[in-house]
């Protein structure tokens, strides 16, 4: 009879067998936001910027990690988040915010070629279409949560997704190809994520009717249905970010706050001053 220590080893070996698959190129999907997540994850830039400033309902778009690779076998989840009537204070909030860090952090930018994904023989083909775009390399990533997501008891980056194999299975993908994806790679928070995945209310949404993907198209935007807390990370070092170890900044209508590391234990809050 295996003692407790290997119980827990068996169990550990066993869930990562499950989750960090290697990389293939046709045996997973891509995810964005799934219906059990805790957050919907964005990179705040220029252009978002001046499209939030344009727009009543300011529409984003979700960002993967940059360290997970590209699966040619479809899509699951929702693209794109609508934010309905963003106030105009946390619009000026996130204005100053980015002015503010791009001092500490100055932009950089490339020129690329502009493509797009067309349907092809094996699924989306990605094509040039001639056009030049400035690109920037070092937007802030950006988490919506719940307002109530205590994030001293929980831990940012964590989807806390107890039903992320059923949410994959539902946009037309077979559960034996379900990809876990995750933002913070490390073998304690993969199991803490697990661990406290019933405890973590979703992200509170309205989302549109769930159809197949197997292209690039998005499906209309999910909405927010309730007051959201908005997490901006100066840089993605995630894993640093879950530990507690490095400034953050949340940013409502009311103004901006500062959290900084206290020993990994819990943050330090207090509100930012443009001295800081």
């Amino acid at each position: 009879m295996l003692s407790p220590a290997s119980r827990q080893t068996l169990v550990t070996m066993l869930f990562f067998v499950a989750v960090w698959q290697p990389p293939t190129t046709g045996s997973a999907n891509n995810n964005y936001f799934l219906p059990g997540d805790s957050f919907f994850h964005t990179v705040l830039t220029e252009a978002v910027l001046a499209d939030i400033e344009k727009s009543k309902n300011p529409v984003f778009r979700y960002k993967r990690p940059d360290h997970l690779d590209f699966y040619l076998c479809g899509y699951a989840g929702f693209e794109q988040l609508q934010v309905k009537e963003m106030s105009p204070a946390t619009k000026k909030n996130l204005q100053t915010l980015y002015q503010q860090l791009r001092e500490e952090y100055p932009l950089r930018i490339e020129l690329v070629q502009e493509t797009k994904f067309v349907p092809g023989d094996l699924g989306d083909e990605e094509v040039k279409t001639g056009k030049i775009l400035r690109r920037e390399l070092n937007g802030f990533s950006m988490f919506f949560y719940n307002a109530d997501f205590d994030a001293n008891r929980y831990r940012l980056g964590l989807k806390y997704n107890e039903n992320w194999v059923e949410d994959v299975v539902a946009f037309g993908h077979s559960r034996e190809h379900t990809q876990f994806e995750f933002f913070v790679r490390e073998e304690k928070a993969i199991l803490s994520d697990w661990r406290d995945s019933r405890l973590v209310k979703p992200l509170d949404v309205i989302s549109p009717p769930i159809k197949v993907r197997r292209s690039s198209t998005p499906h209309p935007p999910i909405t927010l249905n309730t007051k959201v807390r908005i997490f901006v990370l100066p840089t993605n070092d995630f894993l640093s970010h879950y530990r507690r170890s490095k400034f953050i900044y949340e940013v409502t209508a009311a103004g901006i706050k500062l959290y900084g590391p206290d020993n990994g234990s819990k943050w330090m809050v207090r509100p930012y001053n443009l001295d800081d």
